[in-house]
C-alpha cells in the first residue's frame, strides 16, 4: 500500500519520500511502482515523459532524516497497533511543527495513535482501498481529538490525488469495513458448508443486488485469515451481529485462507449453479444486514447519508449504496 499511495501521490505532481527500513522493500516498491507506469504508459494513459516524472519525484529511502520537510506523513505499517504507535512516536519526533500525521489503518484507533505524539490535533486517518492507484475511494478519518482543519485538509489532499474523500467519524472499523462485513457474516451464517450452497448464494447476490461479487469469492480474494481477523475485532466491539457461525476460523485453522493459499471458501473458481430458494433467502438476509449496519452508521453520525452510499459505491464496487437499497425494501429493514 506504501508504494501505491507513494505512486498515486507522485503522479498528481508532489514530491515524495518513500521511507522504509528494509532496502529490499524499497527496491520492492520502485518495481512495483515502474510497473504500475509502465502498464499506464502501455495503455495510452501516460506518456513516457510522464512516467520518468513520476518516478524522479520519489525518494526511496531508509534515512529517517529525509522526512524533515514532509507537510504530511502517511504510515502504512502492519495492522498492529503496538507497530503503529512506535511509528507515530517517531513520526512525530522527525516532522516540522504543524505536519499532519495519517494512518492508512482500516480500523485501528486514530484516537490512540493521536495520543503517542505531542500533536494530537494533527492526526487522522487517509484510508485508501487497495490497490490504492485504482480505487478512488479515501475514507478520511476523524478521531476523537482530531481538528476540523486537519480534516478539512485531509480532505483537500485525497482531491488532489484524484481521489473522492468521505469524511467518516471515527469507530471500530470505520465505515466499509463495518458495513461489508456485517453482510458478509450474515450471509456465511445463513449459508451451509455445502460448495454449490455458497456459489448459488454468491450468485444470487451478485444477481439480485447491487454488489457486484458474493461475499463467498470475496473472502477467498480478501484472505480469510485478514478477514477473520477484522470480523473478531468487531465482534469485540458490536457484539453478536458480527458472528459468522465460526465458518472463517474453520477454515483459516485449517490454513484455508483463499486464493493465496490455493483455496479457502472455493478450492478455485466456483462451480456452475442455480439459484434456488435458499440463495434468494442468504441473499436477502446479506442485503438486510449491511441495511442495517449502514443505518446504525448514519444514526451514530458516522457519516452522512449520501457519503455512506457513495464509500460501498466506490470502495466496494456496489451500483447504488445499502441505504438506498433500505428505500426499495422498506418493509424489510429494522428502522432503529
Amino acid at each position: 500500500m506504501g508504494s501505491e499511495i507513494a505512486q498515486v501521490t507522485a503522479a498528481a505532481g508532489c514530491t515524495v519520500v518513500l521511507l522504509d527500513s528494509d532496502p529490499s522493500a524499497l527496491e520492492n516498491a520502485r518495481s512495483h511502482i515502474r510497473g504500475i507506469c509502465e502498464r499506464r504508459v502501455a495503455k495510452g494513459r501516460l506518456t513516457a515523459a510522464e512516467a520518468e516524472g513520476i518516478s524522479d519525484r520519489i525518494v526511496l529511502t531508509s534515512d529517517d532524516r529525509q522526512l524533515g520537510e514532509c507537510e504530511l506523513a502517511i504510515e502504512a505499517v502492519p495492522e498492529i497497533l503496538e507497530i503503529k504507535r512506535a511509528v507515530f512516536e517517531k513520526l512525530d519526533s522527525l516532522l516540522p511543527p504543524g505536519a499532519l500525521l495519517a494512518s492508512n489503518t482500516s480500523g485501528l484507533s486514530i484516537t490512540q495513535l493521536a495520543q503517542e505524539t505531542s500533536r494530537p490535533e494533527h492526526v487522522l486517518g487517509l484510508h485508501f482501498f487497495n490497490p490504492a492507484s485504482v480505487m478512488r475511494l479515501v475514507e478520511v478519518v476523524q478521531g476523537d481529538i482530531t481538528a476540523e482543519d486537519t480534516v478539512a485538509a485531509g480532505e483537500q489532499f485525497a482531491t488532489a490525488i484524484g481521489k473522492t474523500p468521505v469524511r467518516v467519524r471515527e469507530c471500530p472499523g470505520f465505515l466499509v469495513n463495518r458495513i461489508l462485513v456485517r453482510a458478509m457474516a450474515t450471509a456465511y451464517d445463513a449459508t451451509s458448508d455445502d460448495r454449490s450452497a455458497r456459489a448459488a448464494a454468491d450468485r444470487a447476490i451478485a444477481e439480485g443486488g447491487p454488489a457486484p461479487m458474493g461475499p463467498f469469492a470475496l473472502g477467498d480474494l480478501i484472505g480469510l485469515d485478514t478477514l477473520e481477523h477484522l470480523r473478531t475485532d468487531l465482534v469485540g466491539a458490536y457484539g453478536s451481529r458480527f458472528e459468522d457461525g465460526g465458518h472463517t476460523a474453520a477454515l483459516t485453522e485449517t490454513g484455508r485462507l483463499g486464493k493465496k493459499s490455493g483455496g479457502g471458501f472455493f478450492d478455485d473458481d466456483a462451480p456452475p449453479v442455480e439459484i434456488d430458494p435458499f440463495a434468494e433467502a442468504a441473499a436477502m438476509k446479506y442485503y438486510e444486514a449491511a441495511a442495517d449496519e449502514a443505518i446504525r452508521c448514519l444514526e451514530e453520525r458516522i457519516a452522512s447519508r449520501g457519503d455512506i452510499d457513495l464509500a460501498m459505491q466506490l470502495g466496494c464496487g456496489w451500483e447504488f449504496g445499502p441505504l438506498e437499497w433500505s428505500e426499495k425494501h422498506p418493509d424489510l429493514v429494522e428502522q432503529h
